[in-house]
């Protein structure tokens, strides 16, 4: 089958355990769509593996660099590492790259309070826009399952569902951050299901040749992978692509959205389709075949956002079907109605726990792709006046270094964690461009109380406005804001949220829109600790490769 039928009986009932995986990168041809390109394989699998667990399990996970010249690194995107940054993959600040021929142990626990759908990737250079990924599903506990979360589904299936380009990351990077491109994104050539797409060969630019064989529709595997409609099934759908966002529809089916990101769950009624999911984002659905049927062989629709497409590429088909059974199982029609959306931007949660009418700190960020002739023109993304990229010297993570040693290319607000009391943090992005970033928080999850979008002028706001200006004042949603790790910052617009901060540790913020984030769209925050980071992580620097 095209998904990844999971396996909570496996996790629910059994007590807390060490779970291992012993994982060879590589990279090899494949033809994922029918294209063949260079990708990165994790033990010969493309996508990579899935890993099951459970709440309060240990990971251990050995993973040993076969690449030819290149480092590497691995993030698990959503779980929040607690008292274990150095675990967190993000090379530049937790890790050095795992140089060739090397081997790094990642051991850690999965929070006792959390559970749901995530997912593994690189996090050093690009590599994960050449298939560097795969799921990461942390099964709930029996004991600790309400009422409400026992959605009564029959089968458990995860999509990795992404764009894809025929050339490599690293070209596409290449050309994005060169002045040929004027810092439009370059837009994809094609979408994938779990590592499996239908590219058709004649649509290739004749300028930039691919090899190519098609895959005709009745050699798809059908996403559920049956003969028959079971009776409802969890649907988990996961954005790994670099760039665009993607909604979609099942034919003869509802899908009730049920959990964002991290297992949150929110409020949504059934609908016809369902999205924008942006790159980073998660969300769970669960699939209810109507009584009445309106489709003979059921099809999963996938629409990709056109928002960052500035230019079009004729190669790209962005609506594409795929067969939801293996093989065609007949079903009845009905008549046709009005369509519904579900709209995740408009998500709120099912329940919150209260939130503080105040907070003790405020990080006002502004975020934007610049071309600058100090940078020689070439597309660079800023926070606030920094662009980031990797300390150079010396070539160390943030996490094994004094904030002295740090250089210019780091933007670190520091959050003190007092033993005495909670400290909550708001934090304001406002987005200075055109399309949506979606951001990604590590170490931690967040409230998102506001959210704006400007079709005409500006939509920034900043808290520290002259009182009884024009200056925009969002609404706040304290009562029932969705709870998320990752969250899409609108067209020149903003997002509010909070958190509190009680994860110590050097945490990454970043567009997870890859081209942005490889450009410099990228910063930190500084969670407990000495302000000055006197007390530095050795044990991040003694694995380094020397």
């Amino acid at each position: 089958m095209l998904g990844v039928r999971l396996h909570p009986q496996d996790h629910e009932s059994r007590p807390p355990t060490t779970i291992t995986h012993r994982w060879k990168v590589s990279s090899d041809y494949r033809s994922p769509d029918g294209v063949r390109k260079l990708v990165y394989l994790v033990n010969d699998q493309f996508p990579g593996p899935t890993i099951q667990c459970r709440s309060g399990d240990r990971l251990v996970i050995h993973v040993t660099n076969n690449l030819a010249s290149e480092g590497i690194s691995v993030h698990f995107h959503g779980l929040e590492m607690r008292g274990g940054n150095r675990m967190d993959g993000a090379v530049g600040f937790t890790q050095c790259p795992i140089s060739a021929g090397s081997t790094l142990t990642y051991d850690f626990l999965v929070g006792e309070h959390q559970a749901g759908t995530f997912w593994w990737h690189a996090h050093s250079q690009v590599q994960r826009g050449d298939g560097m990924y795969g799921g990461l599903i942390v099964h709930q506990p029996l004991s600790v399952k309400d009422e409400a979360q026992t959605y009564g589904y029959e089968s458990d299936v995860l999509l990795m569902i992404g764009d894809w380009y025929h050339r490599s990351a690293e070209e596409v990077l290449a050309w994005y951050t060169s002045t040929r491109g004027f810092g439009n994104e370059p837009v994809p050539d094609s979408l994938l299901v779990n590592g499996a797409g239908k590219f058709i060969c004649s649509m290739a630019v004749p300028a930039r040749p691919v090899e190519c064989v098609e895959t005709e529709d009745q050699d798809m595997l059908g996403v559920l992978g049956t003969t028959h409609l079971e009776k409802a099934v969890r649907l988990r759908l996961v954005n790994v692509g670099s760039l665009a966002g993607f909604s979609v529809q099942m034919s003869s089916a509802k899908l009730e959205p049920i959990t964002v990101d991290g297992g949150f769950p929110i409020v949504g009624n059934p609908a016809d389709s369902v999205g924008i999911v942006y790159p980073g984002e998660r969300l769970d659905v669960l699939v209810r075949w109507d009584e009445q049927a309106t489709s003979h062989f059921p099809q999963l629709h996938i629409s990709l956002d056109p928002e960052n497409f500035k230019y079009p590429n004729m190669a790209l088909r962005p609506n594409q079907s795929f067969p939801v059974l293996t093989s065609g199982s007949p079903i009845s029609s009905s008549k046709a109605h009005e369509p519904h959306h579900f709209d995740l931007a408009t998500a709120i949660a099912v329940s919150t726990s209260p939130l503080p009418n105040t907070v003790d700190r405020t990080i006002l960020l502004y975020t934007k792709t610049q071309k600058l002739s100090i940078d020689n023109n070439h597309p660079t993304g800023f926070m606030n006046r920094t662009s980031w990229s990797p300390q150079r010297f010396p070539p160390l993570p943030l996490i094994s270094l004094p904030r002295s040693q740090w250089d210019d290319n780091q933007l670190i607000p520091y959050i003190p964690m007092p033993s005495e009391r909670e400290t909550w943090v708001d934090i304001i992005i406002n987005n200075l461009d055109e399309g949506a970033h979606p951001f990604h928080l590590h170490g931690y999850s967040f409230y998102v109380l506001a959210s704006y979008r400007s079709d005409h002028g500006w939509g920034s706001y900043s808290p520290y406005a002259i009182a009884g200006s024009s200056a925009l004042k969002p609404n706040m949603n304290l009562e029932n804001p969705v709870k998320k790790d990752t969250v899409s910052v609108p067209r020149r617009g903003h997002v509010v949220v909070r958190f509190k901060a009680d994860n110590e540790g050097i945490w990454m913020l970043h567009c997870h829109v890859l081209f942005h984030q490889a450009s410099g769209m990228a910063m930190g925050i500084q969670v407990g600790g000495n302000e000055n980071h006197e007390m530095v992580d050795n044990g991040a620097r003694n694995m380094c490769q020397p």
